[in-house]
């Protein structure tokens, strides 16, 4: 009885063979009833853990595998005609497996096991729901265009060190949790919006006093858009961006490629990296992606007061060199008592806390005096640490 091992071992376009579902109906009668045993124990755990029918289940094992056949397609790459027929045709062939494999239910699997094996009774086994599997190659086409295949279907987000990681538990901040600095962040979705658009867009740099909320803008950016990837790449692996370059430019989707706290020490050579990759280089940055960095220093590179008195002018000419690069240059600096305290009662307003505003202001001023300073971050923290001990009735 090779009937499942050879359908799974036919799938050429897709990789997914090491899949634990399908692992599993390999093991379907095979060498011992304990094997095929062990093999629908995994069918029916992978698929019941996964929430969803074994339709639904291989629908997901395939949007996010990697399709070297239809990456073809939907990455542009052009085909004889023959050669393309022949392709969707294998893909085709692909899915009519898996679709095959949905068709019998699993109370119908566990009836031929019976039969096929009489040491052990399957029919105690729980049953998995098979749904309704029923796409056609142009679905995964179409599917890839928009979405990107394989990891950049699945996540949002991740960080480069020479190498793409996906990010599984990304910060879920949305624009709306964020308060005041509205035409800031205006000006970083506008900008965004134009680029997921088509338009000209620019590359970005968010400079302002710590905690005021530049990173939180765009990450909240990349949350309101499901057809935005971003990827973080640390001031260390700044050298690394060209190669993250040829690895996107050819993907049907927009990144937005994220640098932190940007700043430089005198004669570091990724100051050069950076003003080559943004304006100056021989070959053009892709335009699928564009750079959002942020820094708390107008000047980004770092003197001592000696170098200082030595370099003068041309040391500020030197800094401004990389931030001009940035076409768009965005100021957070850091709120007054009236700004800190409207952000401390619209965030005490989302949550619902109950405090009257004289004591929620006093406790918040308390808060920021102990913490240095007041900021949106401050006010964020304030309002986590507030809720918590009212809920607890603690005393603030």
């Amino acid at each position: 009885m090779q009937e499942f091992r050879n359908k799974i071992a036919a799938i050429c376009c897709f990789n997914v063979k090491n899949d634990p579902v399908l692992c599993g109906f390999k093991k379907l009668f095979g060498d011992t009833a304990e094997e095929s045993f062990e093999g629908y124990s995994e069918i029916v755990g992978t698929v019941l853990k996964s929430g969803g029918t074994l339709a639904e289940y291989f629908h997901d094992m395939l949007v996010f595998s990697e399709s070297p056949v239809l990456n073809e397609f939907a990455y542009g790459k052009t085909a004889k005609k023959d050669h393309s027929i022949l392709r969707l045709d294998a893909v085709k062939s692909d899915l009519d497996i898996i679709r095959g494999l949905c068709e019998e239910t699993a109370a119908q699997v566990q009836i031929r096991l019976n039969t096929f094996y009489d040491t052990l009774d399957f029919g105690k086994l729980p049953l998995y729901d098979n749904g309704v599997f029923d796409y056609e190659p142009q679905y995964f086409l179409d599917y890839i265009r928009t979405n990107g295949s394989g990891m950049f279907a699945k996540y949002k987000a991740f960080t480069f060190d020479g190498e793409l990681h996906p990010i599984e538990n990304p910060d879920k901040i949305r624009l709306s949790d964020l308060k005041n600095y509205e035409e800031q962040r205006k000006q970083v979705v506008d900008n965004t919006v134009c680029f997921l658009s088509g338009k000209p867009a620019q590359n970005v740099l968010l400079y302002g006093d710590r905690g005021t909320g530049k990173s939180s803008t765009v990450k909240a950016i990349m949350n309101e858009s499901k057809y935005l990837r971003m990827v973080e790449v640390s001031k260390n692996d700044i050298a690394e961006l060209p190669r993250l370059f040829r690895k996107l430019k050819d993907i049907p989707l927009h990144f937005i490629v994220t640098i932190d706290d940007l700043s430089f020490s005198e004669n570091d050579d990724r100051f050069g990296i950076l003003k080559a990759v943004l304006e100056g280089s021989l070959s053009a940055k892709p335009e699928n992606i564009l750079i959002y960095a942020t820094t708390n220093r107008r000047k980004i590179i770092r003197e001592t007061a000696s170098e200082r008195e030595i370099s003068g002018a041309d040391a500020i000419d030197e800094s401004m060199s990389l931030s001009d690069r940035f076409g768009l240059f965005v100021t957070f600096m850091k709120p007054d008592k009236k700004v800190y305290l409207d952000i401390v009662q619209k965030l005490a307003d989302d949550r619902g806390l109950d405090v009257s505003e004289e004591e929620l202001f006093a406790a918040a001023e308390r808060f920021a005096l102990k913490r240095g300073g007041r900021s949106p971050r401050t006010a964020r923290q304030f309002i986590d640490w507030l809720d918590g001990r009212i809920a607890l009735g603690l005393a603030y």
